[in-house]
């Protein structure tokens, strides 16, 4: 019922520091694997990282062209993950079909007429 296979994923994220635009790009990863499946995920596991491109873009802020300038600097990271998972395939799964009629009784309600004075 369960079977184990794996994938590779590229993914890419952007942030402020180092660390931030990582986790911005391993965020995504259970995403892409998601898209257009419709198999259950019990588990995901990462069981390689490989780094595609890593840029770092710095420039510098100025207040009012003159004032107070400092740097500024953004991360792109672009990452080929490979992923391990244990997938349940929908496909094998077979549900039973069992149709239910209901029927609707309507009851009698009274209806208090409401005077205004």
């Amino acid at each position: 019922m369960t079977t184990t296979r794996e994938e590779s994923v590229t993914v890419s994220g952007k942030g402020a520091t180092k660390q931030s635009a990582f986790s911005d790009a391993i965020s995504q990863v259970q995403r892409k694997i998601m898209v257009g499946s419709e198999d259950v995920f019990l588990q995901n596991t990462p069981t390689g990282i490989d780094v595609l491109s890593a840029t770092a873009e710095s420039y510098i802020e100025k207040f009012c062209l003159f004032f107070l300038p400092r740097k500024k600097t953004k991360y792109t990271v672009t990452l080929l993950v490979h992923v391990s998972m244990t997938v349940i395939a929908m496909s094998d799964v077979r549900f039973v079909e069992n149709q239910k009629v209901t029927t609707k009784h309507q009851k009698d309600i009274k209806k208090a007429d409401f005077k205004r004075t």
